[in-house]
Formats: C-alpha cells, sequence, structure tokens
C-alpha cells in the first residue's frame, strides 16, 4: 500500500502552538514536516507586464498591450478640416470611421509622411476607438515591473506627463507611455501649432 502525503499537523503540535501573532505561520509550518521553518523566503516569482514597443523618429517607445485591440497597415488617411492638431484625419476601418492621431505631432517631434514599415494602433478610449500612427511597431514584450525607473524629473514638463517610465530593453531605452494622458492635448500644444 503507497503511503499517502500526511496533511494532518505533527503529532507534537498542540492548539496552544497556534498562538500569537504568527499563529499562520505555526500551523502552515507544522503541515510540511521536513521544511525549513528558519524563517527562509520562498521566492516570489517577479512581476512582468506586458507591453507593445514602436518606433518614432528612431526612439523607442512602448503602450500597455492590453490597450492595443489591434495592429492595421497605413491606407489613405483623409484629411480633416479644423480637426485637433494632433489628428491626422480618419480611416475606413472595415466600415467604421476611425479618427488617426498622430503620434509624431503629439510628443512634439517633426511631422513625416507614413512609409511602408508605418502603423495604427487601433485602441479604446472612453467608450471611443482611436488610432495612433506610429513609424512602425516592433513586438510585444514582457517588462519586469520593478526594473521600470520613473522618468527623469529634470526632463519632465506639462506637455510631457504622458510618461510613465523608462525602462532598458537590451540595448535600448524604451520610453513608457500613459494612453489616456497621450490622448489629452494641453492648450499650450494646440497653441503652439497655430503659431
Amino acid at each position: 500500500m503507497r503511503d499517502e502525503p500526511d496533511s494532518q499537523p505533527r503529532a507534537g503540535a498542540r492548539p496552544e502552538a497556534f498562538s500569537g501573532p504568527d499563529r499562520i505561520y505555526a500551523f502552515a509550518d507544522s503541515l510540511a514536516p521536513g521544511e525549513p521553518t528558519t524563517g527562509e523566503r520562498i521566492p516570489v516569482p517577479e512581476a512582468l507586464e506586458t507591453w507593445v514597443t514602436f518606433g518614432l523618429a528612431g526612439e523607442s517607445f512602448a503602450i500597455p498591450a492590453g490597450a492595443v485591440l489591434e495592429v492595421l497597415r497605413v491606407t489613405t488617411i483623409t484629411r480633416v478640416p479644423h480637426a485637433p492638431y494632433t489628428v491626422r484625419g480618419i480611416v475606413n476601418m472595415r466600415g467604421r470611421v476611425l479618427p488617426v492621431v498622430d503620434l509624431r505631432l503629439r510628443l512634439g517631434l517633426p511631422r513625416a509622411e507614413p512609409g511602408p514599415k508605418s502603423r495604427i494602433m487601433v485602441m479604446p478610449s472612453r467608450g471611443r476607438l482611436i488610432g495612433l500612427l506610429v513609424d512602425s511597431v516592433h513586438e510585444v514584450t514582457r517588462l519586469r515591473k520593478r526594473a521600470i525607473e520613473a522618468p527623469p524629473p529634470d526632463v519632465m514638463t506639462e506637455q510631457s506627463e504622458y510618461i510613465v517610465g523608462v525602462y532598458h530593453l537590451g540595448a535600448d531605452l524604451v520610453i513608457l507611455l500613459d494612453v489616456e494622458r497621450i490622448l489629452q492635448i494641453p492648450d499650450s500644444l494646440q497653441a503652439l501649432a497655430r503659431s
């Protein structure tokens, strides 16, 4: 007959042994005879976050993968008169009109015409679908949460509060962006566009 694991507390464990603020740990220790009880901690798996990395003007950026519904190839973008400065235009996405924000303009980078690697990342925001035009989409990658660094305070301004962190990914420094804040256009940026 095969020995079954003993799931009962040790024979020597008495109810009074499970007293004090650490009674849960004492009880857990009594269920695992032979396990170290010297206060050694079992390593907890490191928390990972999934991000989509993409390129703009030769730099690497990323947004949370959960924010991206799909990635589209760039076809014809129809300009719309009097649209906000950062809106490149609209595209037809399977019969649905999708506004497209030029992320270069939103981040204050030089304007450029879409190329063969350009993509539109589609994401939901406040009950709407919005596209972000980027130079290229690189990959979906998992980043170690503890390795994400806060953006340097001396480079942060009102216009750059959409930056939530930076991450060393191989030889690249990736700038992590907050999707909701990207889509909020400060008055100062809109005024700059008019000048």
